[in-house]
């Protein structure tokens, strides 16, 4: 008797120690996963037997059970454990010992158990995971029986290798993760989880006098079943997918942003009236008109161009030149200068008449030696 007991507080202070030591350093994605795990109860001719499942479907309450076929081989009643007190009754919906799968009905639909996600992506050797389950040697020392979360044991570890292995009770070959994640009795049928939380195996038993070497049966075994049975569940999303949808609506984003930005330039952006020198002292300089327009002459109080005092065919204040963007064209004003401001042509302007100017409109102060032209830059 008190090897037993000294046996059993042994392994319960491995598993506590396991749990301390991994929980600081477990994904919240995984202790989420908590919420999908019950403790199953079978009861047989001999005893009651203990075992792990969780749930699937698509949305609370949930219905469907999963667990391992010997969690509940031979049983008379089958309940599930949810909380202290919470056992419900259930029924097999479907089993196959060859595969050591079953799936449970629930005689009264789950309202507090959340829906597991399953990932049926094969994974590769050396991907870390974590069992969840409850493991039946930390109930025989408390003498109480949960389905309490926080009782749920988490033990990680990585995928050694992919097997496919006959299982005892069967004839065709099982799909199963070879993990070195610790498994006890009571885990059986508990969910084998990736880093985000999703299912991606069933907890189901471990190589005898051997450590480190255990099986979980790979989620797509179950996912085929549950889809020939019309039973629904929780597909983790393909992120390939989900990273080429993601990239594609930036560039769609940034594409639509540009565009805007570019209407907005071409809306804000307004046009620019400009004057060139052609010839003289002015010849290959560029002016932007203001507002105001400007005035063109000797005197540099009057004008804003301004011509060097010696310019003998320029008067001090010659002509003005403004622009009118409602019609996008140029007005030039003779200012009653001494020798006259012409177009290009030799037609003199009137003295004080404004004439109207296109873009392209060429004009000169006196003589051809002081020659301008008008322009719109866009």
């Amino acid at each position: 008797m008190l090897k037993k007991v000294g046996a059993s507080i042994c392994i319960l202070g491995l598993l506590l120690l396991q749990a301390v030591a991994f929980a600081a350093g477990t994904p919240q994605a995984v202790l989420d996963v908590r919420d999908s795990v019950v403790r199953i109860v079978a009861e047989t001719e001999f005893g009651t037997q203990f075992g792990t499942g969780f749930a699937v479907g698509t949305a609370q309450p949930v219905q469907y059970i999963v667990t391992n076929h010997h969690v509940i081989k031979n049983a008379q009643k089958i309940s599930v454990l949810h909380a202290r007190d919470n056992l419900i009754e259930a029924t097999v919906q479907f089993e196959l010992p060859g595969s050591d799968l079953a799936v449970l009905r629930m005689n009264t639909p789950l309202h507090a158990v959340k829906p597991a996600v399953l990932n049926d992506k094969t994974v590769k050797e050396g991907t870390v995971g974590y069992a969840l389950g409850y493991p039946f040697a930390a109930s025989e020392l408390s003498a109480t029986i949960t389905g309490n979360k926080e009782d749920i044991t988490i033990t990680n570890g990585i995928v050694s290798a992919l097997q496919t292995v006959p299982y005892v009770e069967g004839l065709q070959p099982v799909n199963v993760y070879q993990i070195n994640a610790a498994l006890n009795p009571g885990n059986s049928g508990g969910p084998f989880v990736n880093q985000k939380g999703e299912v991606i195996g069933i907890n189901s038993w471990g190589a005898q006098n051997a450590d480190g070497i255990n099986a979980a049966i790979r989620v797509q075994d179950l996912t085929v079943v549950l889809q020939q049975n019309g039973i629904p569940y929780l597909k983790a999303q393909d992120m390939t997918l989900m990273w080429i949808l993601l990239i594609a609506a930036i560039i769609l984003a940034t594409a639509a942003i540009v565009f805007l930005v570019i209407i907005l330039i071409k809306k804000n952006k307004q046009p620019k009236p400009v004057l060139y020198g052609i010839s003289g002292e002015f010849s290959g300089q560029r002016f932007y008109l203001p507002k105001e327009g400007v005035n063109i002459g000797r005197d540099a109080s009057l004008c804003q161009i301004v011509f060097p005092p010696d310019s003998p065919k320029v008067s001090r204040s010659h002509c003005n030149l403004r622009y009118q963007p409602d019609n996008r064209t140029f007005i030039l004003t003779d200012l009653s200068s001494a020798n006259g401001t012409y177009f290009a042509n030799g037609t003199p302007l009137q003295a004080k008449i404004p004439a109207a100017l296109s873009a392209g409109t060429k004009f000169y102060l006196g003589d051809e030696t002081a020659m301008f032209s008008v322009g719109i830059e866009e």
